[in-house]
């Protein structure tokens, strides 16, 4: 358990020859080893991921709890990974032995294997003591705070807005310029609008360019790309969108590990004549089948169907649901293939408004639009509380089911009229010309 000693932890490894998340401690580091084993010679270690590809960085953290275990005297003189097969498919019952695969070595960053893990950890040099050292000196200094490319590259960090707060940026501040490797530079140097960079600091995108004309302007419209995009759609409109799950562990029959399970969809089909209606579906457990008949049974036969960010999302949905049940395939694909994608004239620079921030997810475009409507007026305001309510529906009381089931409703539904908000802003701004 959490907090227990190194002598707690010697203790089982003399009762028994297979232990589960034994504790060890050096100074102020601890550390959890998973699963020990005792071989001869001293002990193997299991490390279990829940991922398909393990990478060669994990070898620093299991060369620490080695060398943090010796000091308890426990010798850990081999190791071996579990993680998932991506290839295993779940039949009626789960497989674990097929599930998951053990291994003595690593993937690099292409997802090919790469190293073992003991030639991993003989690559990291690591003195604990200085090490421990050198954390509690930094522990006792105050924290210095700059923005760098390592703050938000590949991902976010979590606790950035704790950091810089950008609501007092203006919105065509110079840190909301797309891949750009000048802004922070720029903003150091005292620019704070787009306008006011050195037209030789963009790298060539279009969308930089896009921003940049905006910050002159307040919007940028390339009138002569988006009237062909505006032309390809026809009536009937359907306007999608899906929520969904994702599941590291198949919890039924067909999916693999990581694949996701469509819980929601809402549907707006607008007619030539205008009017708008809308029609959704919800579902708890396994309601893969029932999602798809019903989809199939509203969605316009003809027409385009307009989803935002489509082809990492909806679109690749209906293709795997198609490969768990081949018997819908054809249907499902004259769905997914009269399909556009709505955020492509954002993403490509053929509009741009300063009010977007340099984000172009449909949350952060709606407002560009209309003003009228507010996720932040919902009771669940973002996908991951659809997940939560999804996840914890079937522990509900009934009148908490309902209450559920109408605030999941006004989420998907606000998604698919952001949709039809932005598509006749789109075609507002062509007329304004």
């Amino acid at each position: 358990f959490t907090g227990d000693s190194n002598e707690q932890s010697l203790k089982l490894l003399c009762e028994y020859d297979f232990v589960f998340n034994l504790r060890f401690s050096y100074r102020e580091c601890r550390c959890r080893i998973p699963i020990l084993k005792k071989v001869e010679g001293g002990y193997h270690a299991i490390y279990p991921y829940l991922s398909a590809y393990p990478k060669e960085s994990e070898a620093q953290k299991i060369k620490i709890s080695q060398m943090i275990a010796g000091h308890a005297g426990v010798d850990i003189v081999s190791h071996s990974i579990l993680y998932l097969n991506k290839d295993y498919e779940r039949e009626d019952k789960l497989d674990v032995k097929q599930l998951f695969v053990e291994s003595d070595q690593f993937f690099n960053r292409r997802n090919h294997p790469g190293k073992n893990i003991d030639e991993c950890m003989q690559e990291f040099d690591i003195n604990l003591d200085e090490w421990i050292d050198e954390v509690n000196a930094s522990m006792e200094q105050e924290p210095s705070i700059q923005r760098t490319k390592k703050c938000t590259s590949n991902r976010k960090c979590k606790y950035y807005d704790m950091c810089f707060d950008e609501s007092l940026e203006p919105d065509d501040s110079v840190l909301f310029l797309t891949t750009s490797q000048y802004k922070l530079q720029a903003y150091e140097e005292g620019i704070r609008h787009i306008k006011d960079l050195d037209v030789d600091k963009l790298d060539g995108f279009r969308l930089q360019y896009a921003q940049y004309m905006a910050s002159k302007n307040n919007v940028f419209m390339d009138r002569s790309a988006l009237l062909p995009w505006i032309q390809q759609i026809r009536y009937p409109i359907s306007y999608l969108d899906f929520e969904w799950d994702t599941f590291a562990i198949p919890p039924y029959p067909k999916m693999k590990p990581f694949d996701v399970l469509c819980f929601q969809y809402s549907l707006h089909i607008e007619k030539e004549d205008g009017t708008l209606s809308h029609l959704d579906f919800f579902g708890t457990g396994d309601c893969r089948i029932r999602f798809i008949e019903s989809l199939i049974q509203n969605i316009p036969e003809t027409g385009t169907i307009l989803v935002y960010n489509m082809e990492g999302a909806e679109k690749l949905r209906l293709i795997q649901l198609s490969q768990q049940f081949p018997q819908y395939e054809k249907q499902m694909e004259s769905i997914w293939t009269r399909m556009v994608d709505l955020s492509k004239p954002f993403e490509l620079g053929l509009y741009y408004d300063n009010k977007m921030r340099g984000h172009y997810s449909l949350k952060n475009v709606m407002p560009a639009f209309s003003d009228e409507y507010s996720y932040k007026e919902l009771d669940i305001q973002t996908g991951l509380n659809a997940v939560w309510a999804y996840r914890t529906f079937d522990d509900c009381t009934d009148n908490q089911k309902k209450e559920l089931i109408e605030q999941l409703r006004n989420y998907c539904a606000l998604d698919t009229l952001s949709e039809y908000i932005v598509y006749h802003g789109l075609i507002d701004k062509l007329k304004e010309g």
